[in-house]
């Protein structure tokens, strides 16, 4: 098709509830099947740095949607343990997507 470069199928969205040291009960995670065969998860929601107060985008990737699922959210606690501030974390030290994207 003229003009298309790329075509993603979402393959799963995951509601992914969060202990009581987050200031929110959940997060979404969209996966994506990307054209190369391997997927690509996503969260609607990133760790401000903390010393930048940017966001610290992330994702997973893997060769299944578990896989992929299982890579972001390691990194997404990984990213969380780095930039939370000795007080505990708040609302403002999150960024969300625009809520079109999930």
């Amino acid at each position: 098709m003229a003009g298309v470069i790329r075509i993603d199928r979402v393959a799963a969205y995951f509601d992914v509830w969060l202990n009581s040291a987050f200031p929110f009960l959940k997060m979404k995670v969209k996966v994506t099947e990307r054209s190369s065969s391997d997927f690509l998860a996503a969260p609607n929601v990133a760790i401000l740095n903390i010393s930048t107060r940017e966001p610290e985008y992330i994702s997973g990737l893997g060769s299944t949607v578990e896989e992929a699922l299982g890579d972001l959210l390691h990194r997404f606690a990984s990213g969380v343990r780095e930039n939370t501030p000795s007080d505990g974390l708040k609302e403002t030290d999150f960024q969300w997507s625009a809520s079109e994207d999930f």
